[in-house]
């Protein structure tokens, strides 16, 4: 299901996810606040959610329910789907992410979202049904400027869609929408936990902005030099203005942790890094061990 939500005017009940009923407890955890993960986009640098997933595990604090943006709604949809930290790892460090590029002069398309498909349908289920625990990912509709909210029904439509990087990967046609990634609208789903029931939210952000030091490139020639500034231009002011954004959004919606993991060297395509990713993530965690254990406090 695909609920969308307009940008710039005022919300209504019918912007938002599906509010559903918290989890059912154990006997004995009825006292345990329900406790939710925001999971940021980031490519490979969202690879450090699982490193946080680690130090949750060891600490014992259980997660029930998810919701995710891009590369943090593919990490929250193993998760829902009842995958450990060690497993995840595992998977990350051990794919050949190669097998999912496909540069194609006639498409267009960085990623071959055939084998993409393939891929998902081999370690994830059928739907959000099937899942272990709820998840919501976001997903936007460039048609009409919306974010679109997938909480039931295809989970690989909609884990295709929330990935779906524009102009590296296709949009994904649902009705008369046309979904590319969430990361445009709503890059850390506070929003998204809090519908599906979570009394306190965990928010992990892949892509904070750091600071830009510009040195001078005296190497290559101007030609060169000038075609590179210039992309590196537009990669920096879309991070910018998605920075704003992000901070804008939780500040409506505010996570109870928001862990801002530092991942130095890593891009997003950058996926042969998984493990300083990852690492990353654990760093970070480690660093907030009280704070986290808060989470599941009175």
């Amino acid at each position: 299901m695909f609920e969308s939500m307009s940008v710039g005017r005022r919300r209504s009940r019918d912007d938002e996810p599906a509010q559903r009923e918290a989890p059912d407890a154990n006997p004995d955890e009825r006292h345990r606040p329900v406790i939710g993960l925001a999971l940021g986009g980031g490519g490979a640098r969202g690879l450090c959610h699982i490193g946080v997933m680690r130090v949750l595990e060891e600490e014992g604090i259980g997660v029930d329910v998810v919701s995710g943006t891009s590369m943090g709604g593919l990490i929250g949809a193993f998760i829902a789907a009842g995958y450990t930290s060690a497993q995840m790892t595992e998977i990350a460090t051990d794919l050949r992410w190669t097998k999912l590029i496909d540069w194609s002069p006639l498409s267009g398309r960085l990623i071959n979202t055939k084998g993409f498909e393939r891929w998902l349908s081999d370690v994830l289920p059928a739907t959000f049904e099937e899942l272990e625990m709820p998840l919501v990912l976001t997903a936007t509709d460039i048609t009409d400027g919306r974010i679109h909210y997938s909480q039931s029904g295809d989970l690989i439509t909609a884990l295709r869609a929330t990935t779906a990087y524009p102009g590296a990967i296709e949009p994904i046609a649902v009705g008369a929408a046309r979904l590319v990634d969430g990361g445009l609208l709503n890059q850390i789903p506070v929003d998204g936990a809090l519908f599906l029931g979570a009394h306190r939210v965990l928010a992990v952000n892949a892509t904070p902005l750091a600071r830009v030091d510009h040195r001078r490139e005296d190497a290559g020639s101007p030609r060169l030099k000038l075609r590179v500034g210039t992309i590196k231009e537009l990669m920096r002011a879309v991070d910018v203005m998605q920075a704003q954004l992000t901070m804008a959004r939780l500040s409506f919606y505010k996570p109870d942790v928001l862990l801002d993991p530092v991942i130095a060297g890593v891009e997003i395509t950058d996926f042969h890094k998984a493990d300083q990713a990852i690492e990353a993530g654990e760093h970070v965690a480690r660093e907030h061990r009280d704070t986290l254990r808060s989470l599941v406090g009175p």
